[in-house]
């Protein structure tokens, strides 16, 4: 089983200043490459403690580009409705060539009210707009004299894009999907990987969603199994006591800034997210021994880790996982502690789940 890192900020500027966070990362994703992790993943948020200083990914992976020489660069996930086909397959191919072809591009379709209002998207456009985004980026990265004649966008002939990714034909696309079986065989039908989040309780569920983007993949010609990414929350101590305060200490703090980012679906429904409007509710009624019972948390001693990420591996066969080792208000050293404790007591035990 492979293992990486997962960036999701969840701080606020009175509580470390962005430039600090960034540097902490930087430190977090060196350890990460000497000590044999997969990948570093990052995601896109705007405003809200909760994800806001991740506003771009790109930005972010190129810096640890540099610090790196091993691991896999994720956007976990860019947003195509926010940005112009162009800008955002020119920016990821040149991370792909800064990186020396380590860009694995993930793409989602955002969900918060506030980030839609804040670029003039019609949330009722969402799903449609990431869709056609995404494959407009692969087309530019593979294409010459390329026209598109989107929906949304409509461009060319334009020349070949450069530069072009070093990945040929382009680099591995990851989408977000989480609970629809639409999203999940859509995936599989372009030849589109996974990232997903497992929700309590859900794991039957998301199995038989999984088996249909298998099911899709094989359906349109894909014969390369498809790979999957799923984050989780870790938090490893060599004392398992502190480990599981601390934690869940650390999850209610992450716990409030998601609520307060959840807080814009007040008053909103939209179509493309049905019971989104619930989610703050519950997303309140549920704890960190909830996750904990479920499996959905990576946290204990090195013993213990090692034991979730088996569970896992049984429960998502080849997947790989993204830790969020930095999620509410979690210090620099105790993020640092886990990775080390993970690199050194917990990779070499799962290496071959």
């Amino acid at each position: 089983m492979r293992i990486g890192l997962n960036f999701l900020p969840t701080l606020a500027p009175h509580e470390v200043p962005a430039a600090e966070y960034y540097a902490d990362c930087l430190d977090l994703c060196a350890a990460a490459d000497r000590l044999g992790f997969s990948h570093v993943k990052a995601v896109e948020h705007y405003f809200h403690p909760w994800g806001g200083y991740s506003p771009d990914p790109v930005v972010f992976l190129s810096a640890v580009a540099a610090r790196t020489s091993r691991v896999r660069l994720v956007t976990g996930a860019c947003v195509p409705a926010f940005s112009h086909p162009v800008k955002l397959a020119a920016s990821l191919a040149m991370l792909d060539n800064l990186s020396g072809g380590r860009l694995d591009a993930g793409f989602g379709r955002a969900f918060l009210p506030t980030e839609f209002s804040a670029f003039g998207v019609p949330m009722e456009q969402s799903k449609e707009r990431m869709r056609e985004g995404v494959d407009a980026v692969v087309r530019l990265w593979s294409d010459s004299d390329f026209t598109w004649d989107g929906t949304f966008h409509r461009f060319g002939p334009l020349p070949p894009l450069l530069p072009r990714p070093v990945q040929r034909p382009h680099p591995p696309v990851y989408v977000a999907a989480t609970v629809s079986e639409d999203s999940f065989r859509w995936a599989g039908e372009r030849g589109y990987h996974l990232m997903i989040i497992p929700i309590v309780a859900s794991h039957a569920r998301l199995a038989g969603l999984l088996e249909a983007h298998r099911e899709a993949r094989a359906a349109h010609g894909h014969t390369e199994r498809g790979r999957v990414h799923v984050s989780y929350h870790a938090y490893v101590a060599e004392d398992r006591g502190e480990a599981l305060e601390e934690a869940e200490r650390h999850f209610e703090d992450y716990k409030a800034k998601q609520l307060e980012a959840y807080a814009s679906w007040r008053g909103v429904a939209s179509e493309q997210y049905p019971g989104y409007e619930k989610m703050e509710a519950a997303t309140r009624a549920t704890t960190f021994r909830d996750l904990l019972d479920a499996g959905n948390v990576i946290v204990g001693t090195p013993a213990d880790a090692a034991d979730a990420l088996q569970l896992v591996a049984r429960r998502y066969p080849g997947a790989e996982a993204s830790l969020h080792v930095r999620f509410g208000d979690i210090s620099a050293r105790a993020a640092l502690r886990s990775v080390n404790l993970l690199g050194r007591d917990v990779l070499p035990k799962v290496a071959d789940a």
